[in-house]
């Protein structure tokens, strides 16, 4: 575990904060509202990207993001985005979409 202490200006208070590890969202805090800290990973299935809508910045046929494939191996299931590093901060926080199906959790610190 590890313990993060920062002080931050008053208006901060105001704003969104999100804690990100390379291009996973580890913990996110709301205006007013607890810190939620990330309890449970993403498993890899896609279904974050496979039920989007019109507004998504990226090309979607049929409510699946194109940049989506396929991970290689034994375990067909996994999925992963090819433009990993470079794709836009609103795909690295898709747990906020609230997607039923998603593995990754969160809970109150």
């Amino acid at each position: 575990m590890i313990k993060i202490e920062l002080e931050l200006p008053d208006w901060a208070d105001e704003r969104t904060i999100y804690v990100m590890a390379g291009i996973e969202l580890i913990a996110y805090r709301f205006p007013g509202k607890t810190w939620q800290v990330k309890s449970s990973r993403c498993n890899m299935c896609g279904k974050c990207c496979m039920k989007l809508g019109e507004r998504h910045p990226f090309p979607v046929i049929n409510g699946r993001c194109v940049y989506l494939v396929k991970r290689p191996g034994k375990n067909c299931e996994e999925h992963e985005c090819i433009l990993r590093m470079h794709r836009p901060f609103g795909c690295c926080v898709a747990v906020l979409r609230n997607v039923s199906e998603c593995t990754e959790k969160f809970e109150k610190r």
